[in-house]
């Protein structure tokens, strides 16, 4: 239950947005595609195909425009066909690909467009981001490396770097990547979190929490660094500031199962029970697949005097707790 999270940073449309599990990227479509010709060409030309090719990239942009990421795929496919060294249309099918959550394929499509545009920072990015998405941090490390050597002013890339340097252990690249990040836009909570996480990691818990203090003081309402701040509240024994902390979290997110966990158990030491099974109970509404909340709402019962409902709760833990040790056995 003892998870950090790190959270990465994507532009859209010029504006931010967070995940707050996976990383969640942005990918740059090319410019739109020049406008049909008003001259007519010859049935067979050599221009009228590529007209046709150009038609069919274009169906292809438009079906991705609504999310139809099969649709635009085959439209790519058969203007490739037509025209092979399209580089806007293998960058955009890499881009479809990875939508669909196929980061194979769309790794394929981005290594054809930097075989014919090697100084391409966004498509460099874009492959860092499939095999980031691929959970080949080594590789995508690679990438988002060669897109800040081209383009070194690419936030986005510095962020991405920071976040997969530390999934392989590497702190001290992080930490460079992240507070390159905050050297380009000093206004980005989600940065100070990050960097607060993993100085958590190496174990420099006051670093951390200096961090985590300077993103709150752009967003008082940033999720993940209230958390991690409950979290070290909770390692220090500060019972009271967990408590104070893991409360802040769940008004941010009330769905946030591990906070509202952690906070019934600082209630449960604090002898606050009823306080405690309610955390519990919206715990346990969130994330069904934790069972030990189970016990921990039966002993809240039992601790309150309430035998007939302990009980009910400490059975059901049981049966769980049984049926999951059957499962995991075959």
């Amino acid at each position: 239950m003892n998870r950090v999270k790190i959270l990465s940073v994507a532009t859209v449309c010029s504006s931010l947005f967070i995940s707050l599990s996976n990383s969640t990227h942005c990918f740059s479509s090319e410019a739109a595609v020049t406008g049909e010709s008003t001259n007519k060409t010859k049935k067979d030309s050599p221009s009228n195909h590529l007209d046709f090719a150009n038609e069919q990239y274009k169906q292809g942009l438009n079906y991705a425009k609504y999310g139809l990421y099969d649709e635009a795929i085959e439209m790519y496919k058969k203007s490739l066909v037509i025209e092979p060294n399209n580089t806007d249309a293998y960058k955009n099918i890499g881009i479809a690909y990875t939508q669909k959550g196929m980061p194979d394929n769309a790794i394929e499509a981005f290594l054809k467009v930097i075989e014919r545009k090697p100084d391409d920072f966004d498509t460099y990015y874009n492959l860092g981001a499939a095999y980031f998405d691929k959970g080949a941090y080594n590789k995508a490390i690679e990438s988002f490396k060669k897109t800040i050597q081209i383009k070194p002013e690419y936030r986005s890339a510095y962020s991405m770097l920071g976040v997969a340097c530390s999934n392989v252990g590497m702190y001290d690249d992080a930490i460079q990547a992240f507070k390159k990040r905050i050297e380009l836009d000093p206004n980005l909570a989600i940065t100070y979190s990050n960097l607060g996480i993993v100085y958590s990691k190496k174990g420099l818990d006051k670093e951390a929490l200096a961090e985590y203090k300077k993103a709150l003081d752009i967003d008082p309402n940033h999720e993940n660094a209230l958390y991690n701040i409950a979290l070290l509240s909770d390692k220090t024994g500060n019972i009271d500031e967990a408590i104070q902390y893991y409360s802040r979290t769940v008004e941010v997110n009330v769905s946030n199962s591990d906070a509202q966990y952690r906070l019934g158990k600082n209630y449960i030491k604090k002898k606050q029970y009823d306080d405690a099974i309610n955390a519990f109970q919206t715990a346990v509404m969130s994330d069904p697949s934790n069972i030990e909340i189970y016990n921990d709402i039966g002993n809240a019962y039992k601790a309150k005097g309430m035998a007939k409902e302990a009980e009910g709760y400490l059975s059901l833990y049981k049966k769980q707790s049984s049926k999951a040790k059957k499962t995991k056995q075959q």
